[in-house]
């Protein structure tokens, strides 16, 4: 067996695949290379004489699949959207995916977040680099201490919207600073709820009493405006808003507004509806809003949780066994591995 990979894997990683088959290696983080047509990479997969592939953001359709051969394919990726998972299924081919490969890089820039909105840290930052007023007299220093004086999670709701691996790591997180949690997520089970201490809720119970509100959900189209303006009515005055998911869950005219009219009192995004953002975006432009341009995954750590995860399914499907991990598990049907 031989992979051609373009994704990222940390040393120990190759080394583990490095015992199953031949690696030939053009991570895309060094190329700066991702390719969005078929052609180059068909090219570069049969150069390599490969019959497997792993890739993190390539597009990988029937046709690649069919030219090549594949036998087996590794993607990088929580859910493998560039990957043609029916043309894979069609041909016997098994996909291995890394789901929550960047939960915990995700859940940290969250906390990140709540504490930066809580404590007024950019403003304070800002004023301590030389953006500040005046300070004459004590009356001055007052001013300025009381404005940037903030609140603890000790006391508060952490609400959160969507309970997956995300959420439950920003809840365990929340809960380490005395936080009360409240979730929303129609789809996981009572039993994660309960052993995370964390309280579930409806949709609504959830907006009208979180003091912090995160989301966690997942690009799909029932998820699309899922925050709309009557849900965003319901929000508790004075609410952090935090969105490191997707900004299409949230009708974008609707925060603005409530972001003006301080329901929303400040807010944090690591998502924008136009990407990559700019320094003329609305949002940005806001005092009570910071940004960060879509870095919740940019870890050194995340290519060795989804090298960890992928090694493990390849392992399991070489030696006959079925893999914990796999994004079509119809191929499994009538295997010794089913």
């Amino acid at each position: 067996m031989k992979a051609f990979v373009t994704a990222s894997l940390d040393a120990p990683t190759r080394e583990r695949l490095g015992r199953l088959m031949e690696l030939e290696i053009e991570d895309w983080h060094d190329t700066r290379a991702v390719y969005f047509e078929a052609a180059p990479l068909i090219e570069k997969i049969r150069a390599a004489k490969a019959n497997t592939l792993i890739v993190e953001a390539d597009m990988v359709g029937a046709e690649i699949m069919e030219a090549c051969r594949l036998e087996m394919i590794g993607v990088c990726r929580g859910t493998p959207v560039n990957i043609d998972l029916d043309a894979a299924t069609r041909l016997g081919i098994p996909v291995f995916h890394t789901p929550a490969r960047n939960a915990d890089a995700v859940a940290d820039l969250t906390l990140c977040f709540f504490l930066m909105l809580a404590r007024h840290v950019w403003p304070a930052i800002s004023w301590a680099k030389g953006e500040r007023a005046e300070i004459a007299n004590a009356n001055d220093f007052l001013a300025m201490y009381q404005a940037m004086t903030g609140v603890e999670l000790w006391s508060r709701t952490v609400g959160l919207v969507g309970f997956g691996a995300i959420g439950q790591r920003v809840a365990k997180r929340a809960r380490a600073f005395d936080a009360r949690v409240v979730a929303y997520d129609p789809f996981t089970p009572d039993e994660i709820f309960q052993a995370a201490g964390v309280e579930r809720l409806s949709l609504d119970e959830v907006l009208s009493s979180a003091d912090f509100l995160s989301l966690h959900v997942p690009d799909v189209p029932a998820t699309k405006g899922l925050l709309g303006e009557r849900e965003i009515a319901l929000l508790k005055r004075g609410v952090l808003f935090v969105n490191t998911a997707r900004a299409a869950s949230v009708d974008e005219d609707a925060l603005y507004a409530a972001l003006l009219d301080g329901r929303v009192a400040a807010a944090a995004f690591d998502v924008f509806w136009k990407e990559p953002v700019s320094p003329e975006d609305r949002f940005i432009r806001l005092p009570n809003v910071i940004g960060t341009p879509h870095l919740g995954g940019a870890t050194v750590d995340v290519p060795v949780h989804q090298g960890q995860t992928l090694s493990a399914s390849f392992e399991a499907w070489m030696a006959g066994r079925r893999p914990l991990v796999i994004a079509n598990p119809q191929v499994l049907a009538g295997s010794r591995r089913s």
